[in-house]
């Protein structure tokens, strides 16, 4: 029998008169794995802040037991200079140089990462860092708040790889399904203060709980009609002495079947969010050519070409300090460009939304004064309100001042003013980041909708799938297209990381780690050609499936040579257009795979 590592007893707390958690109460025992899920201010956090020790219950406790030992990140920690990352990383676990280097490379820690001091480091990479530091400490319960929301897609997947293998217990709060599904066995769900503990993962428990939701609905109908069938009784016999004890006797039945309808929480019920948006016809919405990006002397990107539709919704994806973010910015005119051109078409209407966006909000201004500030002329109250609604500010949330909200809830305001506004084209850097799943899947769902074009910087795996028709990816100083589709994308770098993290725990020294660099560059030439081959025999399929519908209009027209038929004409213009656009493709990767063969 597997030993507890936490046991949990009547856990409550309050926040002036709002109860966040009520009488909470469970164990965590060796080796189960827990997602926490919940709306946003349900009380996650407030619930691994009090099991970290970091505020207090209002009543009830929490035991963990001698042999617990608790592996938390810590956020906000600034991480020192002055020391190289592998000194820092022996002195804080108190482990030799070859089993820091062990664990290094299963984060892709290089060789000259670890001689580099830890504040030197970019932000994704520092966070790694904070990883192997927690992981080397051998812990057998972690708290992890929102981990994903700071890292990278790659470092995310080398997380997830380390979770699945794993073999402590953890209890993880973080707002990517997938990253949830793939790593948890448990799911914990807060909900009006309340957990509710299912023995599964939270696809299961998701589909479960709808399940319940659909029970419930139809044992309310059933009790509602046959309420109805005994007042129907009552207001007609009530009164008449005969049946007085009858009607009586109904009505207390009645009483009886009211106290079983179950409340349903309908403000908790799936996002739904309406992004506004003006008429987009066909046609380019933003062309870039040898495009240089940076800042004065730095250059962070260069050799820059592509073209982007209206309408397309395109992930620009990359690991962390490679220039995705100093991408949307120059796009937007932020910063100036160094060198190249960029037009976007005359009509476009660019909204842009980042993690700054909410320090621009004016502190004395009401959320509902923001909202109807931000919206488009015509906008109605009740459009406002369910915008308001679905990004969690109800009630008297509606009159708070921006002065008083919290980071995350001024970030929702600030994406849900742009949401509102008559934007042709989205431009959005991180826009989950301070969102719970089901408005985040709700969001992902309104902007595939949306007629307009989105290009947005992601790294919620679930939220990207829904959304993304292009992935560009910032890589080796430049933007490339990746020809494929999301999911693929995600098993390239899957496979990519694997084949890094084998060379760099096998590298001892410097010359090999040169070595296994050239060897990691041809791997990932190959890995290009097969991807760029993939794409050849879709185009190939779609030109076989063009041309025989064009060869079937054109017989039809051999055949009837006076029919005039305009619907078949147009669609015949129409393949031809796309024809000529999939030969060009074609022969753009014939000329990639060549230029690569050299």
């Amino acid at each position: 029998m597997a030993k507890p590592l936490l046991e949990v007893q009547n856990i409550a707390k309050m926040y002036g008169r709002q109860d966040v958690l009520k009488n909470i109460s469970f164990q965590v025992a060796e080796g189960q794995k827990i997602a926490l899920i919940g709306r946003n201010g349900a009380g996650k956090s407030t619930l691994l802040k009090i099991l970290m020790g970091e505020i207090e219950a209002d009543s009830g406790s929490f035991q963990m037991f001698d042999w617990t030992h608790v592996g938390v990140i810590r956020q906000n920690e600034v991480l020192p200079g002055g020391i190289s990352t592998l000194a820092f990383l022996e002195e804080s676990s108190g482990k030799p140089s070859w089993e820091v280097k062990k664990m290094g490379s299963k984060f892709g820690l290089h060789v000259d990462h670890l001689e580099k001091a830890p504040s030197e480091l970019s932000g994704g990479y520092q966070m790694r860092i904070k990883l192997v530091a927690m992981f080397l400490k051998e812990p057998n319960l972690l708290f992890l708040d929102e981990p994903v929301n700071y890292l990278d897609l790659q470092t995310l997947l080398m997380l997830e790889s380390v979770l699945a293998d794993y073999r402590g217990s953890f209890i993880l709060v973080a707002h990517d399904r997938t990253f949830l599904q793939n790593t948890c066995d448990f799911t914990y769900e807060i909900e009006r203060a309340a957990l509710t503990i299912y023995k599964g993962k939270v696809q299961e428990f998701l589909e479960w709980k709808a399940e319940q939701l659909e029970f419930v609905k139809r044992t309310n109908k059933k009790l509602s009609r046959e309420m109805s069938h005994h007042q129907k009784f009552v207001d007609r016999f009530g009164a008449k002495a005969n049946l007085a004890s009858r009607a009586k006797n109904k009505v207390k039945h009645i009483s009886r079947l009211r106290s079983q309808i179950v409340k349903i929480n309908a403000d908790l019920a799936t996002t739904r969010i309406t992004i506004p948006s003006p008429t987009v016809h066909a046609g380019p919405a933003l062309r870039v050519t040898d495009l240089v990006i940076g800042y004065g002397d730095l250059v962070i990107a260069d050799n820059i070409t592509f073209t982007i539709s209206r309408g397309e919704k395109i992930v620009i994806a990359g690991d962390n300090g490679r220039g995705k973010s100093t991408l949307l910015k120059t796009i937007v005119g932020q910063i100036e460009l160094l060198d190249g051109y960029m037009k976007w078409w005359k009509h476009a209407d660019v909204g842009y939304y980042d993690q700054l966006t909410s320090s621009s909000l004016k502190d004395n201004d009401k959320v509902i004064s923001h909202l109807t500030d931000s919206a488009r002329d015509g906008t109605s109250a009740e459009q406002i309100l369910m915008m308001a609604g679905n990004f969690l500010f109800q009630g008297d949330d509606l009159d708070k001042p921006v002065s008083v909200l919290s980071g995350g809830e001024r970030a929702r305001l600030a994406l849900a003013g742009i949401l509102l506004r008559n934007h042709s084209v989205l431009i959005l850097d991180e826009p989950t980041n301070h969102l719970d799943v089901e408005t985040s899947e709700g969001l992902a769902i309104a902007l595939k909708k949306y007629k307009g074009t989105v290009i947005f910087v992601s790294h919620a795996r679930t939220f990207v799938s829904a959304l993304a028709d292009r992935v560009f990816e910032v890589r080796h100083g430049s933007v490339r297209e990746y020809r494929g589709d999301y999911p693929m994308y995600v098993e390239y770098l899957a496979e990519l990381a694997a084949v890094e993290a084998d060379m760099i725990e096998e590298s001892v020294s410097e010359e090999e780690a040169i070595r296994n660099k050239a060897k990691m560059e041809r791997k990932e030439a190959r890995m290009r050609v097969r991807e760029i081959q993939r794409s050849l025999r879709r185009v190939d399929s779609e030109i076989e499936k063009y041309e025989q519908e064009k060869a079937e209009i054109m017989k039809y027209f051999f055949e009837n040579p006076t029919d005039y038929a305009p619907p078949k004409a147009q669609r015949l213009e129409e393949l031809k257009k796309e024809l000529e656009r999939l030969e060009r493709e074609w022969l753009k990767l014939q000329d990639e795979i060549e230029a690569m063969s050299v």
